[in-house]
């Protein structure tokens, strides 16, 4: 199983934007072939913002950052990894 990670600072109205567009964007993904989970995770402290979505193989990812909605919801510096997962509980 593989985890693409993307990491992003928080804009000025804060994560309540991001969390609609999660929202509104996981039922499709998760109708994609090899879609196996989705996590948002933020951080008020810090400002930033974590999604992590799990396929059951890299050639089934999508490819890239996506920015449909993004600059709405005031996001900075998008950065992508990807990761094999070692342990799955």
């Amino acid at each position: 199983m593989f985890a693409r990670v993307i990491t992003a600072e928080a804009g000025a109205q804060g994560f309540d934007a991001l969390i609609s567009l999660a929202a509104g964007q996981v039922p499709g993904a998760s109708q994609q072939p090899g879609f196996k989970g989705f996590y948002l995770l933020t951080s008020a402290e810090t400002g930033k913002a974590i999604t992590i979505s799990l396929w059951e193989t890299r050639e089934q990812m999508p490819v890239g950052i996506r920015d449909e909605g993004l600059p709405e919801t005031g996001m900075a510096q998008p950065h992508l990894e990807v990761y094999e997962v070692a342990v799955h509980v």
